[in-house]
């Protein structure tokens, strides 16, 4: 009868909820720096508690597993001020009431370590990961095969610009004319149309001479007649050219010529 009643007693006494706290020694953490830990409790359910500005813990529960009647928490902690901190004062229940029976899991933050977060960074990965990318090698490279393909462009295989042809012969004055045709006249006699030319050249040439080129022809002769200096000469071409009575030869008109040059 006793032994019955001490098993009703045990049966209504408030069980001491499950809990535990997967957790290693008092642990240096720096400042600033994220860190995490595995909270198993059967107890009412966990939440972190309210932000407060200047906290010196800030913690955050990143995860939350069943597993029977036992609860997995992911634990994110931040540490922001050195000291010793419990982590476990930063949670509570869901409910809103205490909660006693939640072993303590100590941190000291440390300021020895680090002083911004740069350096942090550069303490804690130890291992750098070096992906070769090879950006600007590619860029130089491609730069190269650009300027050796637009000079290929422009130079290989490039026909051979012709010569240019030599300038046309500089095309003889008019004295130049009348010394050549002369000059075949003191040779020999003088074809119908080497006469014909060196008339009009003459002519032409004494018009310059008296600054008379604008007048017409037939003004320009009696001009070039009248003159003291060249009428003799003028008509001594007209008696070899047009008067075969006259017996005025080529000799004689170089000779009246030459008088007047």
């Amino acid at each position: 009868m006793l032994f019955a009643l001490a098993v009703v007693v045990t049966m209504l006494l408030p069980r001491q909820p499950e809990k535990e706290v997967v957790k290693h020694s008092e642990t240096d953490v720096p400042l600033g720096v994220e860190e995490a830990v595995v909270i198993r409790y059967g107890g009412p359910r966990l939440v972190a508690r309210p932000y407060r500005r200047g906290a010196s813990v800030t913690l955050r529960i990143a995860d939350e597993v069943s597993q029977g009647s036992m609860r997995v928490y992911d634990v994110r902690y931040v540490v922001n001020l050195p000291g010793e901190f419990d982590v476990t004062d930063y949670v509570t229940s869901s409910d809103g009431l205490p909660i006693d029976d939640l072993p303590s899991f100590r941190v000291r933050g440390l300021t020895s370590l680090t002083k911004d977060i740069e350096t942090r960074i550069r303490e804690i990965e130890d291992v750098g990961v070096e992906i070769w990318h090879g950006y600007y090698e590619t860029l130089a490279g491609l730069g190269v095969f650009w300027g050796l393909w637009l000079l290929g462009l422009i130079f290989v295989g490039r026909p051979k610009r012709a010569p240019k042809p030599p300038p046309p012969p500089r095309e003889p004055s008019i004295e130049e004319r009348i010394e050549q045709i002369l000059r075949a006249a003191g040779q020999g006699e003088l074809s119908v149309e080497q006469k014909s030319q060196l008339e009009v050249l003459l002519l032409e040439y004494w018009r310059r001479r008296l600054d008379i080129g604008g007048d017409r022809m037939a003004v320009a002769c009696r001009e070039v007649r009248s003159n003291d200096a060249l009428g003799r000469v003028y008509e001594t071409l007209e008696a070899w050219l047009h008067n075969p009575g006259a017996e005025v030869g080529a000799n004689e008109f170089l000779k009246r010529y030459e008088e007047v040059q």
